[in-house]
């Protein structure tokens, strides 16, 4: 060990082995979080291991930021310091696999993508993510990250079962149960929904499976304005169609999102994304009633994708949704989510680009009207010239009240460092804050924690 290494470091190689520590420049800078680069990587290969790390960390008083495969490493508040990565990719794990009760319990650092290949063999699916992404089950989790099919199946915590955390205090705690009918203790998986892993680690994970559909196929509809989607998605929400997603989608998100369809649509238009899977004939019925419901409300185009060309689709819709660590050009440099309700989106959509001024043609606005969410993506260039004047600072200030008439929040998700120092990416606290400060001091009381990321700074 070089000299120029911290002393507590020897203390931290009596918990694991040498294997296990990287102190290597380079990967120390690609572990960095908001400039912030960490003294040393380290990757347990236990439950166990993770609780005596943090115990050492507490002991330490040193910064821990937990982290998976980094696809939301830019979410969350700047943090006070950054001493140690704790890496969970080697806790990958399938401790169990109940293919006939439809349940998985797995390792915090097994990849999305592994999950999803394992299920589909079986005629099984987990619903969390679509099948090619390469985030854990641990930052899934973390992070709260909404399921694309969030309409049909719920968000994580409806897919949740059980959980093991490691906290600062050395000990293990095991929430929840490992069947569909066991709901002992499942509030306490919610405290750790979205927490950024400043309440504790999750060490391992147990989720509900769904039967993989029969088929799944996707429609696109092109409409000369949002008016007219908008109209289109309230008459399907009153029939009895279930599609698993439905996307409002503005022109820039839908030239980004499907290329070659969307290459005419009005300035004003509107792309309509629906979601069918199931039996066969059932997704028939409700693509044949998909497309009457579009053509008379005044769709342009209806079009249809299934297989490679919807798995392509999909992956262009990732970049409101990351699927890898390192952000790629198609990313937006700067996204946010406004949380209304499902009602309300396309009136959000309207209120977030008229707020936007000048900005609006060039902002990717994309509404999820099934579960209530509108996102807003700027590339780096048209962030960059915002930014120098100000005027994207403002907006980024008054999002809060663009869904403020029915409770709603707005979270940047993702955003620059000069925007991060000026804003509060969280919002104002929730009401629920004096409990979370209350529970941050009894789990982690040196706060060692992601400190400085999660809500109101915890």
């Amino acid at each position: 060990m070089m000299n120029t290494q911290p002393t507590w470091l020897s203390s931290l190689e009596t918990l694991v082995s040498a294997g296990q520590l990287d102190v290597q420049a380079t990967r120390l800078h690609e572990h960095a979080v908001d400039g912030l680069i960490p003294r040393v990587i380290v990757y347990p290969e236990s439950a166990e291991q993770v609780a005596a790390i943090l115990h050492w960390a507490q002991r330490e008083k040193l910064a821990l930021l937990p982290r998976g495969s980094g696809t939301k490493t830019r979410l969350g508040g700047i943090p006070r310091g950054l001493d140690v990565v704790l890496a969970t990719g080697r806790l990958n794990e399938i401790r169990e696999y109940d293919v006939a009760n439809f349940t998985l319990t797995a390792g915090a650092g097994v990849r999305f993508s592994a999950v999803a290949e394992l299920t589909a063999a079986h005629g099984q699916t987990l619903p969390l993510q679509y099948a090619f992404s390469a985030a854990t089950l641990g930052g899934l989790i973390a992070t709260n990250a909404s399921p694309p099919k969030r309409l049909l199946y719920g968000g994580v915590r409806d897919l949740l079962l059980g959980m093991r955390v490691a906290l600062p205090s050395g000990e293990i705690a095991h929430f929840g149960g490992k069947v569909v009918k066991n709901v002992a203790g499942y509030d306490m998986c919610k405290l750790f929904l979205g927490s950024l892993g400043a309440l504790g680690v999750v060490v391992e994970a147990t989720c509900k499976l769904y039967a993989l559909p029969e088929r799944d196929e996707t429609q696109l509809a092109v409409f000369p304005s949002l008016g007219q989607g908008a109209a289109a998605v309230a008459q399907i929400a009153g029939t009895q169609l279930l599609p698993s997603q439905i996307l409002l989608l503005n022109p820039a998100a839908g030239s980004e999102f499907a290329p070659q369809v969307a290459a005419n649509m009005a300035a004003g238009g509107a792309l309509l994304v629906l979601n069918w899977e199931g039996m066969d004939e059932a997704v028939e019925r409700q693509i044949i009633d998909g497309t009457r419901v579009c053509r008379g409300q005044g769709a342009v185009a209806v079009h249809q994708y299934a297989g490679e060309a919807q798995v392509e689709l999909r992956q262009r819709l990732a970049i409101f949704t990351p699927c890898s660590p390192r952000q790629t050009a198609r990313e937006p440099h700067l996204l946010v989510r406004l949380g209304t309700v499902p009602t309300r989106v396309p009136a959000a959509m309207d209120a977030l680009a008229r707020l936007l001024g000048p900005l609006a043609p060039h902002a990717l606005i994309a509404g999820d009207c099934g579960v209530g969410l509108v996102q807003l993506g700027l590339r780096q260039s048209v962030a960059e010239a915002a930014l120098t004047d100000q005027s994207l600072l403002r907006s980024l200030r008054e999002l809060p009240r663009v869904v403020a008439p029915e409770g709603g929040y707005a979270v940047v998700e993702r955003a620059p460092l000069q925007v991060k120092e000026q804003l509060d990416v969280w919002g104002p606290p929730p009401a629920s804050f004096p409990l979370l400060q209350t529970l941050k001091k009894t789990l982690d009381p040196e706060g060692i924690l992601s400190p400085g990321r999660f809500i109101g700074g915890l």
